[in-house]
């Protein structure tokens, strides 16, 4: 993944941010064994600190964090393959982690709007955030909806970015010319046309 504003400043807010989930209704994925369960959390808080998704994914690589087995998406159960469920779990975390980090620092800042992109070039599959790549939105219901589609409820209707384990988008911050246009579109027609 390309995480374009990962600093020291963005890292605070992600770890800020984590450790009040941490501290009241935790995420943790079914397929975690219970060792994996219990060492998630410090190896996620030492990714945001100083690594990164690749990072997070090779400290969740070994067998013995993983159940032998999951629940699919479509029913039914499936075989674990460590490697590759540790690069999953690793990205979308991370980059959950990343957005809410940087839409409560650039709310912190002033900003009001932030666009998708695609941060991860990915294996080709649809992405549920493929229609709103390259889009203008208000920062506020994004960093809101963290997690809305599975915890702690399950919800696939609901809108979050990340979308789920597949999800390739991430948010930036808006360049200064983007932040101009939006200026004189409100001030021309009284609202933003990129809002709808």
């Amino acid at each position: 993944m390309r995480y374009e504003e990962l600093d020291e400043t963005t890292r605070k807010w992600m770890a800020e941010e984590m450790e009040m989930e941490e501290a009241e209704q935790p995420y943790r994925s079914p397929a975690l064994s219970r060792k994996g369960q219990e060492e998630f959390a410090p190896l996620l808080k030492d990714a945001i600190e100083h690594g990164d998704d690749g990072s997070l994914a090779s400290s969740l690589i070994r067998a013995d964090m993983w159940n032998e087995f999951e629940p699919l998406p479509q029913g039914g159960v499936g075989r674990i393959d460590p490697a590759r469920a540790a690069a999953v779990l690793a990205r979308v975390e991370f980059n959950t982690w990343y957005v809410r980090g940087l839409c409560r620092r650039l709310l912190e800042e002033g900003e009001e709007h932030c666009q998708i992109y695609r941060a991860w070039e990915g294996d080709g599959s649809p992405d549920e955030c493929d229609p709103l790549e390259n889009k203008v939105l208000p920062i506020r219901p994004i960093y809101h909806a963290h997690r809305a589609k599975y915890h702690p409820h399950r919800r696939p209707e609901a809108f979050s970015i990340p979308s789920g384990r597949g999800c390739k988008h991430s948010v930036r911050r808006l360049p200064p010319e983007m932040k101009a246009i939006i200026e004189i579109e409100e001030r021309e027609m009284g609202s933003s046309l990129r809002r709808t």
